[in-house]
């Protein structure tokens, strides 16, 4: 991101299909609240861990691949709506996202079980997801 001559700032934006947009935003570059949370960093990095791997995950018994993937994500978008709100409204989706990293947890033992996780790959988003619930929990009280 390069800040331009008019108080603005220009950004490039990646789409999809790999194409590239420039954007001009007026004022200061603002972000979601819930990019400001811990609990954010650890939620985007265990997405991004298993979205990497889906490879490995298909096939597995009961399709816990794609329920440690929608786990993960739930988590992921349960945060962010909880962010948005406040009061009861905020810990209840901030409970639902701690629900969904736990069951994450679950699948994920699953999916060492299947081998489809070395020990290192179980060990590495075990921690992560562990950091989740903690700040997760934090946020639900």
């Amino acid at each position: 991101m390069t800040n331009n001559n008019e108080g603005g700032a220009k950004m490039e934006v990646q789409t999809m299909v790999e194409t590239k947009v420039q954007v001009q935003v007026q004022g200061p570059v603002r972000r979601f609240h819930h990019e400001g949370l811990a609990a954010y960093g650890f939620a985007r990095a265990a997405t991004q861990f298993v979205l990497a791997r889906r490879a490995k995950l298909r096939g597995l018994p009961g399709e816990a691949g794609p329920q440690l993937e929608r786990a993960v994500v739930g988590a992921q978008t349960n945060l962010c709506s909880g962010a948005a709100h406040g009061g009861a409204e905020a810990r209840r989706h901030f409970r639902n996202a701690l629900s969904e990293a736990t069951e994450a947890g679950g699948a994920l033992d699953i999916v060492f079980d299947s081998k489809a996780f070395d020990l290192d790959e179980y060990t590495a988003l075990r921690t992560i997801l562990l950091r989740l619930c903690a700040t997760l929990y934090g946020l639900s009280k």
